[in-house]
């Protein structure tokens, strides 16, 4: 129990920390709506990450249309490929 815990509380400040990081310049994380989410679904500008473990990813029958999963543990790997000149939308519920 302990353990998933931790989990949920580091995919959660994943995302605050990758945008607070150099890589980022954004002040503070911005949230939006399923609304605002579907208006922005395979636009070009946008790129839009699935946090969420490799195992609840892969039993999950909902994934948000046009997304791409990354591991959480891997950020350095995928975090240096992503454009600059796109919005970046990270997505780590489960």
């Amino acid at each position: 129990m302990g353990k998933n815990i931790g989990t949920v509380l580091i995919l959660c400040l994943l995302p605050i920390s990758i945008l607070l990081s150099p890589y980022g310049s954004a002040a503070a994380v911005e949230r939006i709506t399923a609304q605002e989410l579907n208006a922005k679904l395979c636009s070009a500008q946008v790129v839009i990450l699935d946090l969420r473990d490799s195992e609840l990813w892969e039993k999950s029958k909902i994934k948000i249309k046009c997304s791409r999963r990354v591991d959480p543990e891997d950020l350095s790997h995928w975090v240096v490929t992503l454009p600059f000149d796109k919005e970046i939308i990270l997505y780590c519920c489960s």
